[in-house]
């Protein structure tokens, strides 16, 4: 998947234009920043909503790091171990990496081996609510959980345990967490989700540009929960077809192919790749501009043999039209002076000291820390449902 579609749904939980009085919240440091380019749908203003993101979330890096040498402030000296300048370079990385571990392990996986274990404990285990209808499965036939029958759908199963044996799957109830709602800290909960969400959009975002399939790949383990949370079922069904194929249904030779054939490079150089599919709906989105108003299969084709003579005429627009120099210079804001601003706000906030009781008052945002809460509902129906049972192929398990 690219990093657009799994952007659409980290903005559906962090952004929203009715928290501008919400200290520390994306579109206050919109307005902070003068962000103007930030604006309507993340589809029309992708790389400025990635900007803007991407320089909260160094902030947020800079403030960690801070804290882990007990400083407060952006201008305060950290002190270096003894002898630091004298130790080779690998060694200097090696003390880094293990700053970065300790930061990542805290505030990112929270003191935790695995961020997966409440998602992970819902879909192994058989009595749950969410597997009680896809756990009976027996070669492709569902048995029920009273008396020996079975039935080829699951429907039908439902049925019969509703109406012989008067047994209803009860709706699971959230688990009472350990601080009331009295005791939770709103901002810090939503800070931390913002830079979980963003760690994870800059892997999957680093992976395509060095064009890291098996990375790649992986990370739809991570959008999947999400997708799922928002209700992205288009996207849901996309990133289990594209687990199923790389673990079990296609063999060694076709699993390296679909692996190395996530990007393309279309203007060269390193660390220049898009990703396959946005590439493909790039043409299609050219494509459809190029043959608007032509529906009749004889005109789309005569039009369609004018494509590679305009994507021609694109490549060469200055040399054609006899542009001699450049008309005017596109400036970038200074992007260090932004994370700088972020970072003395989430510090003046104290966005990571733990306040009792601190709100926010847009309610349209997730306050919720664990990036995967509420986030299994339905998930083990939809990943048996949509599981491919022929290489390539996007047919719906009816019997689900």
């Amino acid at each position: 998947m690219t990093c657009f579609l799994y952007f659409q749904a980290i903005a559906k939980l962090t952004y929203s234009t009715s928290s501008q009085s919400d200290r520390g919240t994306v579109y206050y440091f919109r307005n902070l920043l003068n962000a103007r380019n930030v604006k309507h749908d993340v589809k029309n203003s992708f790389r400025a909503y990635k900007t803007l993101y991407y320089t909260i979330f160094d902030a947020i890096c800079c403030i960690l790091f801070l804290r882990e040498f007990d400083k407060h402030k952006m201008d305060d000296i950290i002190n270096l171990p003894e002898g630091f300048e004298n130790i080779s370079n690998d060694e200097k990385i090696a003390w880094m990496n293990d700053i970065c571990r300790r930061i990542v392990r805290k505030w990112f996986f929270d003191n935790t081996d695995d961020i997966f274990h409440a998602i992970r404990a819902v879909l192994k285990d058989p009595d749950h609510p969410e597997n009680y209808w896809v756990d009976t499965d027996q070669d492709g036939r569902f048995k029920c959980h009273f008396c020996e029958k079975s039935y080829a759908f699951v429907g039908s199963l439902k049925t019969h345990e509703s109406i012989k044996h008067r047994h209803t799957v009860s709706t699971e109830k959230k688990e009472s967490k350990s601080l009331s709602k009295e005791e939770t800290d709103e901002l810090m909960n939503h800070v931390l989700l913002i830079f979980k969400l963003t760690a994870l959009l800059k892997n999957l975002d680093t992976a395509i540009d060095m064009a890291d399939g098996e990375r790649s790949v992986r990370s739809a383990k991570y959008e999947l929960p999400l997708f799922n949370k928002t209700n992205k079922l288009k996207y849901v069904i996309g990133c289990v077809h594209l687990i199923e194929l790389s673990e079990s249904t296609l063999n060694e030779q076709q699993r390296e192919r679909l692996i190395a054939n996530r990007t393309v490079n279309i203007q060269g150089g390193k660390n220049n790749n898009v990703a396959m599919d946005e590439y493909l709906e790039m043409l299609n989105r050219d494509s459809k501009n190029i043959t608007s108003g032509h529906q009749t299969k004889e005109s789309i084709i005569a039009h369609s043999k004018h494509f590679p003579h305009l994507i021609n005429y694109v490549k060469h627009y200055d040399h054609i039209s006899e542009i001699r120099g450049r008309k005017g210079f596109h400036r970038l804001p200074a992007y260090k002076i932004d994370v700088e601003k972020v970072a003395k706000e989430l510090l003046e906030i104290r966005c990571f000291d733990y306040q009792p009781n601190r709100k926010l008052k847009c309610r349209d945002i997730s306050v919720d820390n664990d990036i995967y809460q509420n986030a299994v509902k339905g998930l083990s129906t939809m990943i048996y449902r949509h599981k491919p049972q022929t290489p390539f192929s996007r047919l719906r398990n009816k019997k689900y």
